[in-house]
């Protein structure tokens, strides 16, 4: 890791390709795995897609517009990978490098510092049809569409994460069965997803150090961190299972260069299929070691010891339509509990602020003096505009200000946190959610040409950042 330069703290929000660009089928773009999804499969249960979402393709400079106004000064985008590579690799699309060229110079002109991720779960549905990330050719793959980034867009953009969220990628992938290619419950390859995931950072890592290019490269870690219910019998147990289970091969692999010693004895112990850790993949992790950690924090793993039944896991994606909670059973390892004492919301996920300060705590702890991005934070609810399309999202404020207070904090306690991006920039497709869950600082009219209104909470960032930045 090399030592980062320190620079003025980033106030930002984010987004990611497929969830708010539209244009699936325009200007040379490739189908996307999730096109297919959300077109096809009867597992998209609210029958939405995201062909055109928010539209931010034809409304990219009045949206970063809206963000300098709002006193950002950073926005965090994805690139669509089959918008650059339709065929996610060999031919290169030149209308999708020219259409990121528009965005990353439309966010210099208003002084905005972009902060690229290459891959926020939308892989090329070519690359889906040979196994995706569960098939090793990806190693390669990866690291080709990534020099094609970096060599296009590199002059430029100085902040870049490889991967958004591979732990929560593969859990929806192949142990929620929610996400494409919607496998139940399939541990072989969760673990397999999640370890190219792992490698296939680290290559890119490297070839952008390699480069020179003078910027930071990170990856992106949804903060999971575990915490044990006071009734439990084996606590120090199960929270090392559950946290090689949620964190230690990414955070491991990525901050220190290496596996968790005890991963593969742990794998076999458990039947779990290891055949695909390759001894030449340990040179791969050391040499692709991040300059940053990028935090999307939202909620902890409350666990406790497992009781009876088969492995089960929970989720809701029907929001107020379903009393399903979210979390999970794993035979004979752990499983989640209800903390009575906290509020979840409408889709069945724990409201937990202090988990903000818990996970950079537990972060500088154990991996030291890492700089460290809060990626993404937000709140999604339902949401009735006034009359004047106007939406007085209180709740959401109230929580978000609960988070940055806890950053601060940890802040206080020496943690190197160098910048927050509220999660979302605009309402936007919200995945197997569909639209009704919304998360915007800015209000998305859906029927009327994607109108723009900024919220409440659109004014309180403002003014949060106007404080903070005196």
């Amino acid at each position: 890791m090399k030592k980062m330069k320190k620079q003025p703290f980033l106030w930002g929000s984010a987004t990611a390709a497929y969830q708010c660009e539209g244009a699936w089928n325009l200007e040379g773009k490739g189908l996307g795995e999730w096109d297919v999804f959300s077109h096809e499969s009867p597992l998209n249960i609210n029958g939405a897609t995201g062909d055109v979402s928010c539209d931010f393709y034809h409304h990219y400079e009045e949206d970063i517009r809206m963000m300098k106004e709002g006193g950002q000064n950073s926005y965090r985008f994805s690139l669509s990978w089959c918008r650059i590579l339709p065929e996610g690799r060999g031919r290169v699309n030149e209308q999708g490098i020219a259409f990121y060229n528009r965005v990353i110079d439309c966010c210099l002109k208003h002084g905005l510092e972009p902060n690229v991720t290459l891959f926020h779960y939308d892989l090329p549905q070519a690359l889906a049809q040979q196994g995706g990330w569960a098939n090793r050719d990806i190693l390669d793959t990866f690291e080709e569409y990534a020099k094609v980034c970096f060599e296009a867009f590199g002059d430029r953009v100085k902040l870049w994460v490889t991967i958004n969220e591979p732990k929560y990628y593969a859990y929806c992938s192949n142990m929620v069965g929610n996400y494409p290619p919607n496998h139940h419950v399939d541990f072989n390859r969760y673990f397999k997803t999640v370890y190219h995931e792992a490698v296939a950072s680290a290559k890119a890592v490297k070839i952008y150090h390699d480069l020179q290019l003078g910027g930071e490269i990170g990856i992106v870690h949804d903060s999971s961190n575990v915490e044990v219910a006071p009734q439990t019998k084996e606590p120090e147990r199960i929270k090392a299972i559950a946290d090689l289970f949620y964190n230690r091969v990414i955070l491991d692999g990525a901050i220190l260069g290496e596996l968790p010693g005890g991963l593969i004895p742990w794998l076999q112990e458990n039947d779990i299929d290891s055949s695909y850790i390759r001894f030449e993949d340990t040179l791969t992790l050391a040499q692709g070691k991040i300059d940053f950690l990028g935090l999307n924090v939202y909620n902890r793993f409350y666990i406790t010891d497992y009781t009876e039944g088969e492995t089960e896991v929970f989720h809701n994606n029907k929001g107020a339509g379903s009393t399903a909670k979210e979390g999970i059973r794993i035979k004979n390892w752990y499983e989640t509990t209800i903390d009575p004492t906290t509020k979840r919301n409408l889709w069945g996920r724990e409201i937990y602020p202090r988990c903000m300060l818990n996970t950079l705590m537990e972060i500088k702890e154990r991996y030291g003096e890492i700089p460290v991005y809060i990626t993404e934070n937000g709140h999604g609810c339902y949401e009735t505009p006034d009359e004047n399309g106007m939406v007085q999202d209180d709740e959401r404020i109230e929580m978000m200000q609960g988070y940055i207070d806890f950053m601060f904090k940890a802040m206080e306690a020496g943690c190197d946190v160098r910048g927050y991006y509220a999660w979302s920039t605009m309402d936007l497709y919200s995945w197997v959610n569909g639209y009704e869950k919304r998360y915007g600082l800015v209000r998305v009219d859906f029927d009327n040409n994607c109108r723009r209104i900024p919220k409440k909470s659109y004014f309180w960032y403002q003014k949060l950042i106007q404080e903070h930045q005196k």
